[in-house]
């Protein structure tokens, strides 16, 4: 077990990769501190852990707010008794092309995939210090690659790719490793009419021949926030198929 005892908390943690990566890692023997915007995913999350012998600890939390979101990180760190590492997982992918977008898609969009990874990173960053831990956030390969209808979401996630490699050179020195992890398409309840609408079209696209799926993310995830990723900060890893090969 890599995460053994390991105290993660993960943002997101209710659905998709964030959920997956939450098992996954229960399963490598981490205490997952999981927290959404919503309860009931975060309890069938909490119910999958405990069959499998795992501890979890859940908390409903609006990473759009700051003090919300410090209030929150703090009283999962007093349950657990710290926090090891980070998963930015928690985020929100609404089409929009440019020309048509409102201000309000602008920045609800900021404020979640965003701002809302300062407001997490920043409140749980004293104790990954404490811990000497690490941090990986999910951004996207839409960054690298561009997708028409979603240049705010890429906006946001090309941001924090560039304060996690900032934040890898403040926080290196305090014994912190910061990497993003730049999932291609990937089945979750987020993508799945983008999918439905266009499956064969991205399967061209696809060296691999198949889209992704939310383990083969969590898997990558779970590398970088080990020991195993020791030597390894600032960086993005892009497990996409092939679509992107930059």
């Amino acid at each position: 077990m890599i995460l053994k005892d390991k105290k993660v908390l993960i943002t997101g943690a209710g659905r998709g990769i964030g959920r997956q990566t939450a098992i996954d890692m229960a399963k490598e023997g981490a205490v997952i501190l999981g927290t959404g915007r919503t309860l009931e995913p975060l309890k069938e999350m909490e119910e999958q852990i405990k069959v499998l012998g795992g501890r979890t600890f859940i908390k409903t939390m609006d990473i759009a707010n700051y003090e919300e979101t410090k209030r929150g990180v703090d009283a999962l760190a007093e349950m657990a008794d710290g926090i090891d590492i980070l998963i930015n997982c928690a985020g929100i992918f609404e089409e929009a092309f440019f020309m048509e977008m409102t201000p309000e898609q602008w920045r609800r969009t900021m404020a979640i995939d965003l701002d809302g990874v300062y407001y997490v990173t920043h409140s749980t960053i004293p104790y990954i210090i404490e811990a000497k831990g690490s941090v990986v956030s999910v951004v996207s390969q839409d960054v690298f690659y561009g997708c028409p209808g979603y240049s705010h979401y890429s906006a946001a996630k090309a941001a924090v790719v560039g304060l996690t490699r900032t934040l890898a050179r403040e926080l290196g020195p305090k014994g912190v490793r910061l990497n993003c992890v730049a999932p291609g398409i990937t089945e979750t309840e987020m993508t799945r009419d983008r999918i439905e609408n266009g499956r064969q079209v991205y399967l061209e696209k696809l060296p691999i021949g198949h889209i992704g799926q939310p383990g083969e993310i969590s898997s990558t995830i779970i590398f970088l926030a080990s020991e195993k990723a020791s030597y390894i900060t600032g960086q993005v890893l892009h497990p996409n198929g092939g679509m992107y090969l930059g």
